[in-house]
Formats: structure tokens, C-alpha cells, sequence
């Protein structure tokens, strides 16, 4: 490309993802209309079932959106059902009105289920699936407890039951979906008794190329600013494939639907959305201490980060304890455009002050007034989003 390439610097690359993140609370996210700004912004955020203090979506949603309470999460998925699980990176959370536009991406999931279900060497002429469907027509919303039909081939990550494997390959095709959650235990009713019946008309693309055009330029969006190498970033369906990702990028920047740019000594090229450069000028003149979810879309490609952030993290809940460098669940700490520390909280237990087990500050950081001030201020913020007292003191 030569003379034609547009750089940008590091600082640049990160000043634009705090903007776009709304690390800074530039952009005045607040309550649910916050949440679903944000998701029409990112398109998904990654749902995982641990709970330390606070699911990974609801560690992403408190750094962003002033005033967030789990609750709020939990309407808008099963009382106004705005959102919904479905697999997207991973299992993950997503506007409803996609729900149809994910039809391939159900398709493609369902495939890997159909060896697990396996239903019909087993139970010779009986559909289990139609068992399935009568049940929820007579009994109403069900969950895999409330179902035991037939035995299947215990492993680490398989079913148990074999009504379980039909209730998830009814999931993953998207004739059912989650209506509600008690826990983590997924309840499933028909998609058409859930979903609204706007959402549910939005049509499927009528090609294979406008899908991955959606798709590609969808991904990209999740991160805001992302390269084109392989990375956490472009796990899930339909990205695995270099060369049919690159192809789709490059049809996206001549169409000019996203732009190519490239960071400064870094030799591959990022890309971001057309409709987001206006991110680059946004407000960057206060830094906030921001406690980021350890699934969290900023931190989707732990290398991309470890070269734009100086920052290399690594979850550590499925190390064995005497491997692990830092902790089973340890947070990282940013301030303004860069991450100063990282640290591992107590569970949260109510009525008990959040506890920091341990704090780690990262090499080279100067420790200011106006930093630790900062951080008083975002852990007080921290466990009014718990629910529970705030320390005594700064653990640190």
C-alpha cells in the first residue's frame, strides 16, 4: 500500500478503544436504555456462568453504564426479552432483533450437537424431539431437570440425559430458546412464544456473501478497533478460515464499510467501522479507574492487548492452583489508557464489605494522589454495584 497507508499510534489505538467502550463515561450510558445502547454499539457480550462478584456480562455492564444492577440485565433478557443468549464468540448475549440474522450461525452450532444427540440408534422409533415438543405444549416451560428421557454416553462436556442433548439441539436450531434462568439452569419455551413478533419478522440475508458481510463487520464491532490475526477475537463460526476472512474484510473496505488502518510497529493491518472514526475525538480529558470483566470484548484478543496495552493477561480459573501466577478470579485495573494493576476479590457474600484478597500493581507504574483517589472512588462504585459495603480503607 505504501504512501497510502493510514497510521495511527498506540495511544491512539488505545485512547480510541477507551472512547468507543465508554471506559471514560463519555458517551453518559445510565440504566437499561445504557445497557442497550451498548449492545447495539458491540452487537455481544460473552456470557459465562461463574459468579465471583458478578457474572462476566455484568462485570462488562458496570464499567460502562452508571447505575447498573444485575437486575436490570435480567429484565431486559427475560421480562422484556430485548436480549437474548445465544452462541455467538462463545455462548453470549445479543440483541433479540439479530435472532434471525444468527440462522446460519445456529446451523452451523447445530451440526457439532447431532452426534451428541444420537437419539434415534438409541431409541430406535421414538422421536425424542416431538417428546420434547409435547411436553412443552402440555406442561409449559421446561428446563433439563424437569425432562428425563433415555440414557447417553457420559463424558466431561456431554449430557448426561439424552432429553438434555434434544432440549440443546432444539436450542441450537432456534426453534426453542431461553425464556428465563433460574441460577444457570436454562428454562426453554417455543422461540415464538418468547421472542417478539417484531424482532422475529426481521428477514434472514438472502445470500451467503451478505451474511458474512453482516457477520465480519458485526465481529469487528464487538471489539471496536480490531487486526486481522487470528485470536480470541475471531473464535466462533465462519472466522476460523483466513482467507475467506480476509476476503470478506477486503470487500468491506472497498465497499467502505469499515476502514484499514495500522498501528505503529505492528505489521498487521486493524480494522474498525466507518460509522466509529468519529471515536478517535472524543473526550479523553479525565481518567477514570475502570475494573474490567475478565471475558470483557475489550480484552477479546489478550495478544492484540498485550501489544497495544503493554498488559498480558491470562484467566487463571481453569490453572491448577500451583500454576497460577496471580489468582482464580483476578480483575484487571484500568486507568485512563492503560492498566496500572490487577487484583482478586473475596466471592461476594451480602451483607459482608467487598474484600480484595490481593492487589498487584503492574512494573513501572507511578502511584499518584489522583490515581489512588480514583481507585477509592471506582471501588466504592464497585460495591454499590454489589450491594454490599465498601472497605474500610484502599487494600492496597
Amino acid at each position: 500500500m505504501g504512501d497510502s497507508k493510514q497510521m495511527i499510534s498506540r495511544k491512539q489505538a488505545r485512547q480510541f478503544l477507551i472512547n468507543y467502550h465508554n471506559l471514560n463515561d463519555s458517551q453518559g450510558y445510565v440504566g437499561m436504555a445504557g445497557i442497550v445502547a451498548y449492545f447495539k454499539q458491540v452487537g455481544s457480550i460473552q456470557y459465562d456462568p461463574l459468579n465471583v462478584v458478578g457474572r462476566n456480562a455484568d462485570l462488562v455492564l458496570q464499567s460502562r453504564v452508571k447505575d447498573y444492577k444485575p437486575e436490570m440485565l435480567q429484565e431486559l433478557l427475560y421480562t422484556q426479552h430485548k436480549l437474548v443468549d445465544g452462541f455467538d464468540k462463545e455462548m453470549c448475549i445479543y440483541l433479540a432483533e439479530d435472532f434471525n440474522r444468527f440462522n446460519r450461525v445456529r446451523i452451523a452450532q447445530s451440526e457439532s450437537t447431532k452426534n451428541t444427540l444420537n437419539y434415534r440408534n438409541q431409541l430406535g422409533a421414538l422421536d425424542i424431539l416431538d417428546e420434547i415438543r409435547e411436553c412443552i405444549i402440555t406442561k409449559g416451560r421446561i428446563g433439563s431437570k424437569d425432562i428425563s428421557i433415555g440414557e447417553n454416553r457420559e463424558s466431561r462436556w456431554g449430557h448426561k440425559k439424552l432429553s438434555s442433548a434434544a432440549l440443546d439441539y432444539l436450542y441450537n436450531i432456534g426453534e426453542l430458546c431461553v425464556a428465563d434462568k433460574i441460577g444457570t439452569q436454562k428454562i426453554y419455551d417455543f422461540t415464538a412464544h418468547v421472542l417478539n413478533k417484531k424482532d422475529l419478522q426481521i428477514e434472514d440475508f438472502k445470500s451467503e456473501e451478505d451474511f458474512l458481510d453482516w457477520y465480519v463487520k458485526r465481529r469487528v464491532c464487538s471489539v471496536g478497533l480490531l487486526w486481522d490475526k487470528r485470536g480470541g477475537a475471531w473464535q466462533g463460526q465462519f472466522f476460523s478460515e483466513k482467507k475467506l476472512r480476509e476476503r470478506v474484510l477486503q470487500r468491506l473496505v472497498e465497499e467502505g464499510e469499515i476502514v484499514q488502518l495500522f498501528v505503529e510497529d505492528i505489521n498487521v493491518p486493524f480494522y474498525l467501522a466507518k460509522e466509529h472514526i468519529q471515536f478517535f475525538d472524543a473526550d479523553d480529558s479525565k481518567s477514570k479507574v475502570k475494573f474490567l470483566a475478565p471475558l470483557d470484548n475489550l480484552l477479546w484478543d489478550r495478544e492484540m492487548v498485550s501489544k497495544l496495552f503493554d498488559f498480558d493477561y491470562r484467566w487463571e480459573v481453569y490453572t491448577p492452583i500451583e500454576k497460577r501466577k496471580y489468582g482464580y478470579y483476578v480483575l484487571p485495573v484500568l486507568y485512563g489508557d492503560r492498566m496500572i494493576a490487577r487484583f482478586e476479590p473475596e466471592k461476594i457474600r451480602r451483607n459482608t464489605p467487598l474484600t480484595i484478597k490481593n492487589w498487584w500493581w503492574e512494573s513501572g507504574v507511578t502511584i499518584t494522589s489522583e490515581m489512588l483517589e480514583a481507585i477509592d472512588s471506582s471501588i466504592k462504585e464497585f460495591a454499590n454495584y454489589l450491594e454490599v459495603p465498601a472497605p474500610v480503607s484502599l487494600p492496597i
